[in-house]
């Protein structure tokens, strides 16, 4: 039988550990220039010449970290006739004139020093190449993705040109080099790390192009980086909807992050007369997933914690919010990145916003109407109308505007976040009541005081004195004139432009 041969390992960056392939498959090759490249030796240097019998001298940039991590022979094994150089050394011009071979592995074990070096390599150009004229935004992304309208609509209203360009995560990057040649942005703005890919070979690119790369975190931050498999997220511009996460952030590196709370997008929502929002004026209206979509894919194979639960049910009866923070600190999650263990205290906070919402849907009693999934059958007593979810942007601003009030339960996934519904019910003149939570801050707090609740068992009265017509007309056109003149979408892409020095 014979032995499969034990390939090197080193621990990357972020302390994992990874096996290294050899062969002249995990090479690639950019340019054409007469003198030779290689960016990364690998983990056998002395098969090079057999690998690449042509190449008979050589310059080269090995990362100091890999080295270190090789056995006592790998230095010794080096080709004589290959000559290393300092980063520093390495040129856009000295790039025009190599031909350049990459050893893949490496922008997955320390992509921090590859990544540059990748990047100039791969746009070696562009030195001194004009900007371009127009200002351009790339938004990573489908008409269909989050938020995807409501910033095309923004940044177009800010005068810039929007581009959407097709990008995988997990992409060589041969492509894109070529793209930037031909088209620069000024921003790369992607929500959620859209379109960029989880070592960071993408960002450098665009970086090493000119372009501020900035994302916007809509959801959990430590959910979406358990997706990143390098620190180059700490360089980038970070938008948090939620303010709570921004000293965490900071502690692991971040060097700049920024609140940007979700926001409204009036032009969006113009019908206000669909026929299945008919019936609902004096009915309380719950619109909303019974959890979020790929749930069960993302935290497969955890279990709820039952040691725990038992407190966090104790304490949601009294009004109080175990969140996604206090999670953390009862399962001992510390880093919360890198890895996926920051996926035990998310689970749980989700289970916990579950239980908060079907808490509050049952104490409103069998007259709400809940438009979501299935699964809300389930969850709620029987009697509970139940309806088909509706298209965001059909059916649902009429709902909003229709109904006689708008329930919202915030998810403890984010403990001081904001949920869609505390802007875009007033903005299309709806009426919304809403569980305080620490993201209100936001609002003045006399408008709060009006529509929130702390207890689930103090809906029904909330929902009783804003019942009529004319007891909410008021507070519904204050909060509808605060949302158009300061929360909206074309106003969260100024502070972005801002922010960025653009």
């Amino acid at each position: 039988m014979q032995i499969r041969p034990r390939r090197v390992q080193v621990v990357t960056e972020i302390g994992l550990t990874q096996s290294l392939p050899s062969g002249p498959a995990h090479f690639d090759r950019l340019g054409q220039g007469r003198k030779e490249l290689f960016l990364g030796l690998g983990p056998e240097p002395g098969k090079l010449s057999e690998y690449f019998p042509s190449v008979k001298e050589a310059l080269y940039v090995e990362c100091p970290e890999f080295e270190r991590q090789m056995p006592p022979d790998w230095k010794k094994s080096i080709p004589e006739g290959f000559t290393r150089i300092r980063p520093q050394e390495l040129t856009p011009a000295l790039a025009r004139s190599c031909t350049t071979r990459r050893y893949l592995r490496n922008i997955r074990l320390f992509p921090s020093f590859w990544g540059p070096l990748w990047a100039l390599c791969g746009l070696p150009h562009l030195e001194g190449m004009p900007r371009p004229e127009k200002d351009v935004v790339w938004l990573p992304g489908e008409g269909s993705d989050l938020l995807m309208r409501e910033l095309d609509l923004a940044f177009r209203s800010e005068g810039y040109e929007v581009v959407r360009p097709r990008l995988d995560r997990e992409a060589s990057s041969m492509d894109l080099p070529w793209r930037l040649t031909k088209e620069r942005p000024h921003l790369f703005f992607s929500v959620n790390f859209k379109g960029l890919d989880s070592f960071g070979g993408l960002y450098y690119l665009l970086r090493q192009a000119g372009a501020r790369v900035a994302v916007w975190c809509v959801d959990n931050p430590f959910h979406l980086l358990t997706g990143i498999k390098s620190r180059y997220w700490t360089e980038l511009d970070l938008f948090v909807t939620d303010d709570w996460f921004i000293e965490p952030l900071r502690r692991l590196g971040a060097k700049s992050v920024h609140h940007l709370p979700l926001a409204a997008s009036p032009a969006l929502f113009k019908d206000k007369d669909a026929p299945s929002a008919h019936g609902l004026e004096d009915r309380l209206v719950f619109v909303g997933r019974s959890e979020f979509p790929q749930k069960k894919e993302f935290f497969a194979g955890i279990r709820r914690d039952e040691t725990l639960w038992p407190e966090a049910r104790a304490k949601l009866a009294q009004g109080e919010r175990p969140d996604f923070g206090w999670w953390l600190k009862r399962l001992g999650i510390d880093p919360p990145w890198p890895g996926n263990d920051v996926r035990r205290a998310g689970f749980m906070a989700e289970e916990t916003g579950r239980r908060w919402r079907s808490l509050c849907l049952i104490a409103a009693g069998s007259g709400i109407v809940v438009y979501g999934d299935a699964n809300w059958r389930a969850l709620l007593e029987s009697g509970v109308d139940v309806r088909p979810p509706v298209d965001y942007y059909g059916a649902l601003p009429s709902i909003y505007a229709r109904a006689s009030a708008c329930l919202n339960m915030t998810s403890p996934l984010l403990p001081s976040g904001l949920t869609q519904r505390h802007f875009d019910v007033w903005a299309v003149g709806g009426f919304l009541l809403t569980d305080d939570t620490p993201g209100l801050k936001i609002f003045p707090t006399e408008l709060v005081r009006e529509v929130s609740f702390h207890k689930p068992s103090e809906i029904p009265a909330l929902f009783a004195r804003h019942r009529s017509a004319a007891a909410r007309s008021g507070l519904a056109r204050a909060w509808r004139d605060l949302i158009l003149a300061e929360h909206t979408y074309t106003q969260r892409v100024r502070k972005v432009l801002k922010t960025v020095g653009l």
